[in-house]
């Protein structure tokens, strides 16, 4: 299965002082705050650590030697695997991936109308997402409203593992969730020893903002830990209402808390694989509604990557986003650029990336190609300029001298393809063939598209005694919520 890996990490807004100086005021914090456990069995473990810890109110106030001793045993990169193993994701480096966006309950149909979605949506999008090129990892695009949402979780995964051959989210919220779903993983991958060798999920945890880490959540995070499969630790830290008005003073809190996290995972298993990750964004004062498309997403993702790279961390983002309720020329710009921004900072892994509509309340199908199409732009231009003695062609240009074209020659038919990006979507005909062909928009050719993939596609199937077996294993699971 090929990989389109970009490369990213180009652009940085932070001097190595602002970095100190964020570092410097979030030790502040961790003395004068700390940080609330809410499960008993993770705050020992920080308490037994040597963490100076207030027992009372359980909250930690981790020392800076405590935060260095703890963090040099979290691995700077890691590899994520599909379904088939020869497909591999490297999160670290300046190695950047894209992941559709996740999990709105909400999905926009390919007739353009908003309705609750169900699980037939997560199979088609799963569909979707293993079709799509410039898309690295099938998260779990929306939620199955109509089964037993207790249950939801087992439903979700099972779906992207029939669906798609990519790597894929895993739920890390609670114990018996966590044990659940690496259960089903376990059978995809052929057992406990293979799946901690080769893991095949993404785990989330999102510390509460302000300074919280909630009991469901670390239950989780301790099991997947101890089972080796990373966790990427997330806030979703809201500027002017869970966190400081300030952009600077949001990076502080939420260094806090992705810091605190990552302490946790290292602490149940030392060299557990992390991501140090971000979904905040700045609170719209007027409607009190996260600004998920707004430019300071862009800029919080610059700077997270900086700070993830300062504690030699692979990183988490977000792009993709749009506060927009229909695909329109809004939530072009906002995703395209939130996009662009978070390939420049050089985040591992940037999620939302495709399909989002009204702050990723809802999916659409026509998105998740279009924003397939801008994710592969965007992976042309962090690629860059190769410049090499073939590339500088100066034998070519001495060739064609004064000629007025290079149209066909043997170099250009060599080279177009791996310099130019060539769109499925993007109309680049000139007017009058474009009115001859029918005028259509660009969400016309999107749904369009959709439909020939979700008809035409086929997905390589899971092997016959796998699919039995996760089948045997869901119909015993999802017998014991009903």
């Amino acid at each position: 299965m090929q990989l389109n890996e970009p490369v990213g990490g180009q652009l940085e807004i932070l001097s190595k002082n602002d970095i100190s100086r964020i570092h410097a005021a979030t030790m502040r914090v961790y003395e004068k705050v700390g940080i609330k456990i809410w499960l008993p069995e993770a705050f020992r473990l920080f308490r037994d650590a040597g963490a100076k810890v207030d027992e009372k109110n359980a909250i930690i106030h981790p020392s800076e030697s405590f935060l260095k001793d703890t963090l040099k045993n979290a691995p700077s990169e890691f590899f994520l695997y599909g379904r088939d193993p020869s497909y591999k994701l490297h999160m670290g480096g300046n190695h950047v991936h894209f992941s559709l966006c996740g999990q709105g309950v909400k999905v926009q149909d390919l007739d353009g109308k908003v309705r609750l979605g169900t699980l037939r949506d997560v199979e088609q999008m799963a569909k979707l997402s293993d079709w799509c090129e410039n898309i690295h990892h099938t998260s779990m695009m929306t939620t199955p409203c109509e089964v037993n949402q207790s249950a939801f979780h087992l439903y979700l995964l099972w779906a992207n593992l029939k669906n798609s051959r990519k790597t894929t989210d895993g739920y890390a919220w609670t114990r018996r969730w966590s044990e659940e779903d690496i259960a089903l993983a376990m059978i995809i991958r052929g057992g406990k020893e293979e799946l901690m060798k080769k893991p095949l999920m993404l785990g989330f945890f999102n510390p509460l903002s302000p300074l919280q880490l909630s009991k469901e959540l670390s239950e989780g995070a301790i099991y997947w830990a101890r089972m080796n499969q990373p966790v990427l630790y997330a806030p979703e830290a809201l500027s002017g209402v869970t966190a400081p008005a300030t952009l600077a003073g949001l990076m502080v809190q939420q260094n806090a808390e992705v810091l605190s996290g990552i302490m946790l995972a290292q602490l149940a298993n030392p060299g557990a694989p992390v991501l140090y990750g971000t979904v905040s964004a700045a609170l719209d004062m007027r409607t009190g509604i996260p600004a998920l498309g707004g430019p300071e997403v862009g800029l919080i993702n610059l700077a997270t990557a900086q700070i993830a790279r300062h504690y030699k961390l692979p990183s988490r983002g977000t792009g993709g986003n749009t506060d927009s309720k229909l695909v329109d020329a809004q939530a072009g710009v906002e995703s395209a650029l939130s996009i662009y921004a978070a390939g420049l900072a050089g985040i591992n892994f940037i999620y939302d990336s495709a399909g989002s509509l009204d702050g990723s309340i809802a999916t659409s199908y026509a998105k998740i190609v279009f924003d397939n199409e801008v994710c592969g732009m965007v992976s042309r231009m962090l690629k860059g300029i190769e410049v090499t003695d073939d590339t500088l062609a100066v034998e070519e240009i001495c060739k064609a001298g004064s000629n007025p074209s290079y149209m066909g020659t043997k170099f250009t038919m060599k080279k177009f393809r791996q310099e130019h990006f060539i769109p499925q979507l993007m109309n680049r005909q000139a007017r009058d063939a474009w009115e001859a062909a029918g005028g259509k928009n660009i969400v016309d050719e999107a749904t369009k598209k959709a439909r020939q993939v979700l008809k035409e596609h086929e997905v390589e199937p899971l092997e016959k005694h796998v699919l039995n077996e996760g089948e045997a294993y869901m119909k015993k699971q999802i017998k014991a919520y009903a």
